[in-house]
């Protein structure tokens, strides 16, 4: 059995069975001095008890330990591996820098494919747009594809409908690299029609995606996949995007994130183009042709090293501030921890404070407002970000 595939599958399944967030994976990791998931996993029955967990945690791991996946997981990471799915963690030299340095990245991501691809010394492009896009729409996503795969540059898209795909193609027509971040296990091919891309692209390209095998698609794990989208890349393309557009999400995640958001302008009557439009109005950049992404990204590594340096210095300096003076925290930095951790996952507010430290009463106060502002909206007392797809 491949330990290394394992420990990743234990630790996936603990998140996605709710006994263990990755944060508080990484703290026991840190803790206990293991230095590696795989150390984890080794120790899992001794560091994994009611010193760690909470009675709620402790009960769902119960019920784990009783469950089929459990008791056959040999066989299934033998399942995983004959699918010849791999893994890569926080932990391991594998996993960018960029992404380390970016908050709620996952824990663990699997892969099928040329992972060198996410290295940090290539250069990635996000195209994404509409699902039903029109001929213009079309054209103009495989023709940006082609001309900047030809430069060298990675083609990150989400393997969808309508402009996902016509990129991905574009890109593999020019012989360029493309990588396909998928909202389900790498074992399933969404949407079906795409099986033939999706292998080919595992073949010619990578295939990533932070759900375990196994997980079919659901809507809920679409926002999530869009922040690994704009997180993989230097920037992000919406070459045609309608005005509800799942698409201006993960252009919200880029600018969260610091990357460049470009826009392709269109017809103003057009309903296709109505996202486009906005993101004009907002302050996106113009991309016109492809040199205008091009002379972007040669300056983008400087400024992209700059960002990320700052960004680190700003978490660090508020996380110090919630361990130092929790109360002189404001509302604006409550705010941006919250959607920084709803924006992977829904969250309970007991869940919330525990992982990030927050005041329980700050963290309820400003949940209510976001409420009533209609950003986030509660589920069986969990919290989730509004967001249409």
């Amino acid at each position: 059995m491949d330990t290394k595939l394992a420990s990743d599958l234990f630790c996936s399944l603990l998140m996605a069975n709710h006994i263990m967030t990755g944060n508080q994976i990484l703290s026991v990791i840190s803790r206990e001095g293991l230095g590696s998931i795989e150390s984890f996993w080794d120790q899992h029955e001794s560091v994994m008890n009611s010193d760690t967990l909470s009675p709620d945690q402790m009960d769902r791991l119960a019920k784990f330990q009783k469950s089929e996946v459990y008791l056959k997981f040999e066989t299934y990471v033998n399942y995983v591996s004959d699918h010849q799915i791999k893994a890569i963690d926080r932990l391991d030299p594998l996993y960018p820098g960029y992404m380390q340095n970016l908050t709620n990245m996952p824990l663990v991501l699997y892969y099928k494919g040329d992972i060198s691809l996410i290295d940090e010394k290539k250069s990635r492009v996000c195209i994404v747009g509409t699902r039903r896009p029109s001929v213009y729409g079309r054209r103009v996503t495989k023709e940006f594809a082609e001309k900047l795969s030809r430069h060298d540059l990675v083609i990150v898209s989400g393997l969808a409908r309508g402009v996902d795909t016509y990129a991905h193609e574009g890109c593999l027509s020019a012989g360029g690299k493309t990588i396909a971040v998928m909202p389900c296990g790498l074992d399933r091919i969404y949407p079906k029609e795409n099986r033939e891309l999706f292998e080919r692209i595992s073949k010619e390209g990578l295939l990533l995606s932070e759900l375990i095998p196994g997980q079919d698609p659901i809507r809920k794990y679409f926002p999530a996949r869009n922040r690994i989208l704009s997180a993989l890349s230097d920037c992000v393309l919406i070459t045609e995007a309608g005005k509800n557009s799942g698409t201006l999400h993960t252009a919200s995640f880029a600018a969260a994130q610091g990357r460049e958001v470009f826009a392709i302008p269109s017809i103003i009557y057009s309903e296709t183009a109505e996202g486009n439009l906005s993101l004009l109005r907002d302050g996106a950049s113009v991309a016109i042709e492809p040199e205008d992404i091009l002379a972007y990204l040669a300056k983008a590594v400087f400024f992209r090293e700059l960002e990320e340096i700052k960004d680190v210095y700003d978490r660090k300096v508020l996380e110090r501030k919630i361990k130092d003076a929790p109360d002189s925290i404001t509302s604006d930095e409550i705010r941006r921890i919250l959607v920084d951790y709803l924006s992977s996952c829904e969250l309970s507010v007991d869940e919330i404070v525990r992982e990030s430290g927050l005041p329980y009463r700050s963290v309820i106060q400003e949940l209510g407002k976001m409420e009533l502002e209609g950003t986030v909206t509660r589920e069986r007392q969990k919290y989730v970000l509004t967001i249409r797809i």
